[in-house]
């Protein structure tokens, strides 16, 4: 007696495999651009949020002291003292942003009247990206790349 053996085999030719490869490889090339557009976006947006909630503690700030703080600040841990109490230094602060680790957020220009506040982009795609935002509401976005001049 001689044993049939089936000539039918199961799982993928390297052909197919191949192709698929290619066609998960073309896919990805086109998609992680798109996704990183997406995130440097997301993250300005919640930096312009920031600036806004910000320029917010500011009039709460002028709402009970008749005027805006008079102090400039060059960190974020600065500005939510400055913003909330008028000095540098607090205890707490209520301020808090949701993009601290992609931005410094600064008050650049401050008298009893006026301010300017800045978020400046430290890392990624938003490297030295500066948003800013004014007791007038005037806003602008500078040096983004690709983003224009103006708020998103």
């Amino acid at each position: 007696m001689c044993a049939t053996r089936s000539s039918q085999t199961r799982g993928f030719t390297l052909v197919e495999l191949l192709v698929t490869i290619a066609i998960v490889g073309i896919l990805a090339g086109i998609a992680f651009p798109s996704y990183e557009s997406y995130v440097t976006k997301s993250k300005l947006k919640g930096a312009q949020s920031d600036l806004v909630a910000l320029s917010l503690v500011m009039e709460n700030f002028y709402q009970k002291q008749l005027k805006y703080p008079t102090t400039t600040t060059t960190t974020t841990a600065e500005t939510r003292c400055v913003a909330a109490t008028g000095t540098t230094t607090c205890t707490a602060a209520g301020w808090q942003p949701s993009q601290g680790d992609s931005f410094v957020y600064k008050i650049v220009t401050a008298s009893a009247t006026t301010y300017k506040v800045e978020a400046l982009g430290t890392s990624g795609k938003v490297n030295g990206c500066s948003i800013t935002l004014t007791q007038d509401n005037v806003r602008a976005l500078g040096s983004c790349t690709g983003y224009g001049s103006s708020w998103l």
